[in-house]
């Protein structure tokens, strides 16, 4: 397993140039890992988390990768394996996949080509990268799935999306159980309401203060580090004896 400090591990970010996935990757540079950092449009900003591992001491590689279609996939999967190739002594200890599209057109709004847009990045990314680096992944290594609150809560105007992060649930469970011979542990991690760029346009009025409040026990929205940090747990030896489940990071969401 990793230890914090070594260094020789990677950890592979998809999504990894905003928000959410831009604080998993800056605490996981902060835990010891070398980062393989995925974006898709934002190149700028993936630079600039690189930039700011590097400050960190650590380093980070940045690889492009279109989950839109099966063919972007595939590429995103051989531009990963070359890398790991070129730096054999660094083993791949820990996949989080955080990127997805999100949906928020209800039933009967959706049509065929955004419900395989949704799909395809939200499920079959995550399920194929899996699949092509597991024998990558280091016995003891950990694979992390971003879920949502949303697969406990019926919101009919997400329904697709809903749809995709309740069959991730069902992979964390499922692929916990098909790798733990190997102490390959697989986790789920369902976020709330969390204060990132993308939902800043409607969580920065006074009507989205207050929605995220009443949702939340906690009564606030969450940050992105919050959801960094029990990832960080996730991945680290402390973690040592928990696998396939999904935690609830959603500040006590509709209890």
């Amino acid at each position: 397993m990793i230890k914090t400090g070594t260094k020789t591990n990677y950890a592979l970010v998809t999504g990894a140039s905003r928000g959410i996935g831009k604080a998993i990757a800056i605490q996981l540079a902060k835990d010891g890992f070398h980062l393989l950092l995925h974006y898709n449009h934002n190149k700028e900003k993936v630079w600039k988390v690189k930039e700011e591992i590097h400050a960190l001491g650590t380093s980070a590689e940045v690889i492009q990768g279109d989950f839109n279609s099966s063919e972007g996939i595939q590429s995103f999967i051989d531009r990963v394996k070359d890398v790991l190739s070129q730096h054999s002594s660094m083993p791949l200890h820990t996949i989080v996949h955080n990127a997805g599209h999100a949906s928020s057109n209800g039933f009967g709004e959706v049509d065929y080509d955004e419900f395989d847009q949704v799909f395809n990045a939200n499920v079959k990314a995550p399920y194929f990268i899996s699949q092509a680096l597991v024998n990558h992944v280091q016995d003891g290594g950990t694979i992390i799935h971003i879920s949502s609150g949303v697969t406990r809560i019926a919101f009919p105007h997400m329904m697709v999306y809903s749809m995709t992060k309740g069959a991730i649930n069902t992979m964390t469970f499922t692929l916990a159980k098909a790798l733990g011979p190997r102490n390959i542990r697989v986790h789920g991690v369902m976020p709330g309401i969390i204060d990132t760029d993308a939902t800043a346009s409607w969580l920065h009025t006074e009507q989205g203060q207050e929605n995220a409040k009443q949702m939340s026990a906690l009564e606030r929205e969450g940050q992105p580090k919050e959801i960094a940090n029990v990832v960080s747990f996730l991945a680290g030896e402390k973690a040592s004896f928990i696998t396939g489940h999904n935690i609830d990071v959603t500040g006590g969401s509709h209890l």
